[in-house]
């Protein structure tokens, strides 16, 4: 009996790395390790946990579900690349080049992005908690319905940027461009918005229990919209001493 069982694991084991290699593509992943560049590869479901692709170019690059997780991205070019469902865990993304990417449902939870490209990317439902986009640009970007709890903002620039619906729970975006930002039905309760510019953005629904508004420059329409006490049309919330 016990024979038998172990049987069924190793043939269980067997068709499973054989599944597992076929989903990776081992010629495209060989490609990777070899030249570290792979344009539009498909590298879907690839096991790339901790491996070093600075500079890597993976243009256009089919990373759906892949493992990248604590993996070295510095520097990488990931534009128009699917890295939906991936796992992107503790990785080091930043200087990385992500325009246009899809990160949808995408697990980036204490991913280093600083001064990463992220113009027009797609990060809806991405988990980005605790995740570093200190000077990221992330202009025009989709994060609704992202997880941005206790994210780093700092200086960056996420002018249009959609994040209806989005978890920014003690985020710091201290700085950062939110030109026509929607923050509609956003939970910003603690969030740091010092010395932003919110004039234009749409912040109707947005949950802004205790929020650091300190030196930011609030229009008419947004005092109209929040009710926040103190609002008025110039910047009349002084920094505090």
């Amino acid at each position: 009996m016990k024979l038998t069982i172990l049987a069924i694991i190793i043939i269980i084991s067997q068709v499973g790395w054989i599944n597992l290699a076929k989903a990776a593509n081992p010629a495209a992943m060989r490609r990777l390790l070899e030249t570290n560049e792979c344009l539009r590869c498909d590298l879907s479901k690839a096991n790339l946990s901790n491996a070093n692709l600075i500079g890597a170019n993976l243009e256009g690059a089919n990373l759906q579900e892949a493992n990248l997780s604590g993996a070295n991205l510095v520097a990488t070019i990931l534009s128009d690349a699917n890295l939906s469902n991936a796992n992107l865990f503790r990785a080091t993304m930043n200087d990385a080049d992500l325009r246009g990417a899809d990160l949808t449902d995408a697990y980036l939870s204490h991913a280093n992005l600083s001064r990463a490209s992220l113009t027009e990317a797609n990060l809806e439902n991405a988990n980005l908690f605790e995740a570093n986009l200190i000077e990221s640009l992330a202009s025009g970007a989709n994060l609704s319905n992202a997880n941005l709890r206790q994210s780093s903002w700092f200086r960056a620039n996420l002018e249009n940027a959609d994040l209806r619906a989005s978890d920014l729970f003690s985020a710091n975006m201290h700085q950062a461009n939110l030109k026509n930002a929607n923050f509609s039905n956003a939970n910003l309760t603690k969030a740091k918005l010092m010395e932003t510019n919110i004039t234009l953005a749409n912040l109707s629904g947005a949950n802004l229990e205790g929020v650091n508004l300190r030196g930011t420059s609030i229009g008419i329409s947004v005092c109209l919209i929040i009710n926040y006490i103190g609002c008025a049309p110039q910047k009349v919330i002084p920094e505090v001493k």
